[in-house]
């Protein structure tokens, strides 16, 4: 029956059940719970820092006057401090250290951390490694696990010769049944890839110096801006790559090389600006090696005014400048006998 509001009727107010004491109970221990909660990370004024101490691990293959509390004085008590527990050829580390720090990194200090002996901590260890011949990017390689499209990765033991077909290596270390993730670098650069020369303007911005992270960073805006590709090393571009980036106060060449073993961008002796090339039209396919060398041009065959050919470059003769020749400017062609008599001139005659 429905009820009917009549003046002076007081409608009856709902009632309400108490909860039992032992939703009670829940709601006060998930309530006091949200309060406990913090964020893992705080800004501290100037970037985001974690707010919880995080554990940081590090390895070293010896170590010289280890006190009793597991730390050393020198950093050069420590050889081989490291992140990784394995060498290259799949041996674990003698000493492991452990730090306990609220930073985003690591610290590189090995006189932070406190060190104990590998072989009284870990019980069962392996290391397995994979190559690849594919000269693929980084990016399209994937790993031995889920490798990328038509890419194979081939085992071998760690300790094992490197073949030398290979192009990438892949290695995975497991510690006491904990993996880590594949650890995957270039053992060879691959030379068809070479990309040859890149040029490249970023506005808004300086030079940096040669070889520091913001010309690194900014060789691979430019790889990807030239080529539509996502590099993950330099050496993908290969040895021999030429990088020149326009910066609003002048430009910034540097060649690709390896030095001792250290992929290096150096400047190079001589550079063909950027500018002068249209884009796509030179590229390393199309030049032989070793063809354009200084002893292939001539002191003083070419001028801002005029190119000079001599025989061995148009004909049979003697290749003395002064002997027979060809002289090419922006107005004429002029040919000279091997007495250096001018015999023929085209264009411009008065």
């Amino acid at each position: 029956m429905a009820l009917i509001d009549r003046p002076g009727f007081a409608r009856p107010s709902p009632m309400i059940v108490k909860p039992s004491p032992e939703i009670e109970r829940r709601l006060k221990e998930l309530e006091t719970g949200v309060k406990q909660l913090s964020s893992p990370v705080a800004n501290n004024g100037t970037s985001w820092v974690p707010t919880n101490e995080v554990l940081y691990i590090a390895y070293a293959s010896a170590l010289s006057n280890l006190g009793d509390n597991g730390r050393i004085t020198n950093q050069s008590d420590c050889t081989n401090f490291g992140y990784l527990p394995f060498t290259t050829s799949g041996t674990l580390y003698a000493y492991r250290g452990r730090l306990v720090s609220t930073s985003v990194y690591a610290s590189g200090d090995p006189t932070d951390y406190i060190w104990e002996p590998t072989s009284t901590t870990i019980t069962a260890t392996s290391y397995v490694r994979h190559y690849t011949t594919s000269d693929a990017l980084l990016s399209a390689i994937g790993d031995p696990d889920t490798p990328g499209n038509g890419i194979t990765w081939t085992s071998i033991a760690p300790a094992a010769a490197i073949p030398g077909t290979a192009y990438w290596l892949a290695d995975k270390f497991t510690i006491d049944g904990v993996s880590s993730a594949w650890q995957i670098y270039p053992v060879k650069t691959g030379v068809s890839t070479n990309v040859g020369i890149i040029s490249y303007t970023k506005s808004g911005y300086n030079k940096p110096t040669l070889n520091d992270s913001t010309w690194k960073a900014d060789v691979w805006l430019a790889a990807a801006a030239a080529t539509g590709l996502t590099y993950s090393v330099h050496t993908e571009l290969g040895y021999g790559a030429v990088v020149v980036i326009t910066y609003d106060n002048g430009k910034l060449f540097g060649i690709l090389r390896d030095v001792s073993g250290v992929d290096t961008w150096q400047v190079p002796a001589d550079v063909v600006d950027g500018d002068l090339v249209v884009d796509g039209t030179i590229t390393t396919n199309q030049i032989a090696a070793n063809t354009i060398r200084a002893a292939n041009i001539e002191a003083g065959t070419i001028t801002g005014t005029e190119v000079t050919m001599t025989p061995a470059d148009v004909g049979a003769g003697s290749s003395s400048s002064s002997g027979n020749r060809m002289v090419i400017n922006s107005s004429t062609v002029k040919v000279y006998d091997s007495s250096g008599t001018l015999r023929v001139t085209l264009g411009d005659l008065s």
